[in-house]
């Protein structure tokens, strides 16, 4: 199990990546690469996925 603070640092990097428009298939194998178990991987897609909904959802609303 890898602990909170790598899983935030790996999801803050993912993040960044994601802005500079890589794709998920890119994060999955970044995440694979630093020797995430595929739950960990599940965790951090999960929470990129639901953060880019709300940001996405939030711009709409504003315009």
């Amino acid at each position: 199990m890898t602990s909170d603070f790598v899983k935030q640092v790996h999801l803050e990097t993912a993040r960044r990546y994601q802005q500079q428009g890589y794709d998920t298939d890119f994060l999955i194998s970044h995440f694979q690469k630093v020797a995430l178990d595929q739950d960990d991987i599940a965790e951090l897609l999960t929470a990129i996925t639901s953060k880019g909904l709300i940001s996405e959802r939030n711009e709409r609303n504003s315009v």
